[in-house]
């Protein structure tokens, strides 16, 4: 296996910065999310999971277009039992949130929080998330690619920031910024939102 170097890069937004990180999973940590996300995906397909948990704007209009689902809410008490969600612990990495919190202090919340849900969403060809926030201190969104992908770029409109949905990216920010994800194009573009909450 020749697995790429993390790299780690930050975001101005003028009132502080969140970081994107390429390469953030290791080549068995990719081929593990995969074996998982294939089956689900074939489910998808089927729309066992189509407005599973599609967000309403104040008009109770769906604001997203995508198969989404909680694995949390798939695997109950067995999370054991999912790779993913075994894996995305890494978030929670010591040196990560050091690395974070010297760059800005909000990110201190990221060693506070104690409580996680992941959501995953299957985005095929016209399919999008309208801007929207999110109910959590942070989003981590880390990005996959089942099928060669166009557009689903994520975007913060309030700071005319569109970042490119790169295969095993991750972009991490405050959930209560405004963000929404653009139409696919072609393909499948696969992401997985952890939104980290702060549970006293």
């Amino acid at each position: 296996m020749n697995d790429k170097m993390q790299k780690l890069t930050f975001i101005d937004i003028g009132n502080g910065v969140f970081p994107v990180i390429d390469n953030f999973y290791n080549d068995q940590d990719l081929i593990d999310i995969r074996d998982e996300l294939i089956p689900l995906y074939e489910i998808a397909k089927l729309g066992v999971f189509e407005n599973t948990s599609v967000t309403m704007d104040e008009n109770k209009q769906p604001i997203q277009k995508s198969s989404s689902l909680f694995l949390d809410d798939l695997y109950k008490d067995k999370r054991h039992l999912s790779r993913i969600l075994e894996i995305n612990r890494k978030i929670f990495n010591e040196n990560l949130s050091n690395e974070l919190i010297n760059k800005s202090v909000f990110y201190s919340y990221l060693r506070k929080c104690n409580s996680d849900h992941t959501l995953i969403n299957f985005y095929r060809s016209n399919n999008y998330y309208d801007e929207h926030v999110d109910k959590c201190c942070l989003t981590a969104i880390s990005f996959f690619e089942l099928e060669k992908f166009s557009g689903g770029e994520l975007y913060f409109p309030e700071y005319k920031i569109t970042i490119e949905a790169l295969h095993n990216r991750v972009v991490i920010f405050p959930g209560f910024m405004l963000h929404g994800a653009k139409k696919v194009h072609s393909g499948v573009r696969v992401s997985m939102a952890q939104f980290l909450r702060y549970n006293n």
